[in-house]
């Protein structure tokens, strides 16, 4: 494709050459000069000389206003793409966008939109690289181009084949073979092969695959001056095609021919890198943890395109593998991270939109072109308009995903604090419950039988004296402890509900202290709609609330209340005469005492807001609960 434009530009050149001579050169002419050779020594591979030809062009005067700026441009970025400097070649890049409607063109605007998709995808921003991949196809499929088409297949089979789409891959590459057939252009029937049999492999299509090995190896071996890079090229798809096929000699062979490569191409290059993402996939395979972590780090410091999740989540089972479970947490938590479900979904519908609107422009090329001559003009107003429209919108668009995503961010953060906060509150109250469980048991299996032992011991020795007394004395601390006992061990949810459980501790509570204690429980018993969880830690505040109330109130009656407001909401009330709280206060942020910090803990545990309100006449207790939040 870049032999093109040289052979279009010789003709520059040396109109150039006579002008030398003549002693004027138009500013066009003299930057058509500068660009042709640097076109041709970016070929030759001679990239400080090109940069010197760029710095020369860039230097002329009243270079902005010549249409060969953005073309200058463009070749410049892509210079700096061969020299391994992305962000600089990234933003040139973009800077072209503007002129490309001034330019006529087409294969210009092909390769502007695919190497700015190529750019997109090395950053991970896939709705960007599908965007720019679908301007470049349909500039492609108006310029007629067959290289170019299945250049630009080429490059969304490997989009999809890297966010692990295999089928869109295969769909995709075997489109490009298609297309590929049609020219002669030895680089793309390579990189198509290439790319063809590592997807196929992946997809355990071993037959395919090795029959696409053999084709791109074969070309690669008459590179004329690309072998390296076109050898190096062919090595993932062959490593996986033997991972497959269990072949580890023919592994170890082209691993080290891949080592030899290595040393002879550009190590920020796309062939270098693909090789070293491959042989970290293929050592971590071999159980080779520590090299495969080498490679890793290396494609994690810097912008070679590898998809972060899958990055991560191959260096943290390397660390696991090699007894770091610390490291091995935290780069499985940075993939995590890098999920995004929501993402996902709206690439995959844009991906969608994007194979409906490839196969609809094929069939509709063939109209297209009978209508050109009399739709030209419209054409071109219409797509500079659209152009415009697109770069506002997508200026647009990617501020409010920005801030969303923001939004969402900060939203993940608040609700991991609250869980966490929940979680300490329920670990807090879990072990409280079995340190209950364990001194009801030991007081009710021991000293309540050791006590029991102890009064029948008395009741049957002889003499009716203190004896007696001794034994009724000890016969009532049995009972007490017994009485506590039975307080500690957790009701049992599963036989009653809560109005049941209620009334009969109000019930005990009035018999054990004198104080008239009263419940009003939820019409026709709606309380037993309520989860056993939620139901014992209501239980557990009555249970706390109204022992302070005992203690500290010194009140004479106390009244406990459960509504239900409706199926899902339910109110707690408990209401004492005892001695004034002074002033209204939130029971959920008076941290006092370890029982009224326990309350706090349960009423978080079930998502329930309380408060208190004292009077003169009494005190109030109101919890409110709504079992769906």
């Amino acid at each position: 494709m870049r032999v093109r434009h040289t052979k279009l530009l010789s003709l520059l050149f040396s109109l150039t050459t006579i002008l030398l001579h003549a002693g004027e050169i138009p500013t066009d002419t003299l930057l058509a000069h500068f660009y042709n050779r640097a076109a041709n020594l970016m070929e030759e591979g001679h990239y400080d000389e090109a940069q010197r030809s760029f710095d020369s062009a860039f230097a002329t005067r009243n270079v902005k206003y010549s249409f060969m700026y953005p073309i200058l441009l463009n070749e410049q970025a892509t210079l700096l793409v061969y020299v391994g400097k992305t962000e600089e070649a990234f933003a040139m890049k973009k800077n072209v966008l503007p002129y490309l409607p001034q330019i006529n063109d087409l294969e210009k605007h092909i390769s502007v939109y695919n190497d700015l998709g190529l750019l997109y995808r090395q950053h991970q921003m896939n709705d960007s690289t599908l965007y720019y991949y679908n301007k470049a196809l349909d500039s492609a499929l108006q310029y007629g181009d067959e290289s170019w088409i299945a250049h630009i297949c080429n490059n969304v089979s490997i989009l999809y084949f890297n966010i692990r789409q295999l089928d869109e891959a295969e769909k995709y590459t075997d489109m490009a073979t298609e297309h590929a057939a049609r020219t002669e252009d030895p680089f793309v029937a390579f990189t198509t092969w290439q790319i063809r049999a590592t997807i196929k492999a992946e997809l355990n299509k071993l037959d395919d695959a090795e029959k696409s090995d053999r084709k791109a190896w074969n070309i690669a071996c008459h590179g004329e001056g690309n072998e390296d890079l076109w050898k190096i090229r062919c090595l993932p798809g062959m490593l996986r095609l033997f991972e497959r096929k269990e072949q580890p000699d023919s592994i170890d062979h082209y691993l080290k021919l891949g080592n030899k490569l290595l040393q002879r191409v550009p190590s920020n290059s796309i062939a270098a890198i693909g090789f070293i993402q491959s042989r970290a996939a293929t050592e971590t395979n071999r159980k080779n943890y520590a090299r495969a972590l080498k490679d890793f780090h290396w494609l994690r410091n810097r912008k070679t395109g590898t998809e972060p999740k899958t990055l991560f989540t191959q260096m943290a089972r390397c660390y696991d593998a090699l007894g770091n479970p610390k490291l091995a947490y935290t780069y499985m938590d940075s993939a995590r991270m890098w999920t995004d479900t929501l993402a996902q979904h709206n690439l995959t519908q844009q991906m969608a939109e994007f194979n409906v609107k490839y196969h609809t422009q094929e069939k509709e090329l063939e109209i297209a072109h009978l209508q050109q001559e009399q739709l030209e003009h419209q054409a071109f107003l219409l797509k500079a308009s659209i152009a415009v429209a697109l770069l506002s919108g997508l200026a647009l668009i990617t501020l409010l995903t920005l801030r969303h995503k923001k939004r969402i961010a900060e939203k993940k953060i608040e609700l991991l604090k609250q869980e966490n906060e929940l979680n300490s509150a329920r670990r807090y109250i879990e072990g409280l419950e079995e340190e209950c469980k364990y001194f009801a048991k030991e007081l009710h299996d021991g000293i309540a039988n050791d006590l029991l032992g102890l009064q029948m011991k008395i009741e049957t020795s002889a003499g009716k004296g203190n004896e007696q007394e001794l034994a009724s004395l000890v016969s009532k601390l049995r009972n007490n402890v017994r009485n506590i006992s039975h307080e500690l061990m957790p009701p049992e949810f599963e036989h009653l509900s809560l109005d049941q459980i209620l009334d009969r501790y109000a019930a005990k509570l009035t018999e054990n202290t004198g104080i008239e204690v009263s419940y009003h429980p939820t019409e026709n018993n709606a309380s037993r709609h309520l989860p056993n969880e939620t139901a014992y830690e209501l239980y557990r505040i009555v249970q706390e609330l109204t022992m302070n109330i005992v203690k500290h109130a010194s009140a004479s009656h106390i009244v406990i209340s459960l509504r239900a407001d409706n199926e899902n909401k339910y109110t707690l009330q408990i209401t004492d005469n005892g001695k004034n709280a002074n002033k209204q206060q939130t029971a959920t942020n008076n941290n006092d005492g370890i029982g009224l910090r326990t309350v706090n803990d349960r009423i978080r545990a079930i998502n329930a807001t309380a408060n208190v309100c004292s009077s003169t006449e009494n005190n109030v207790f109101t919890l409110l609960l709504n079992i769906n939040e």
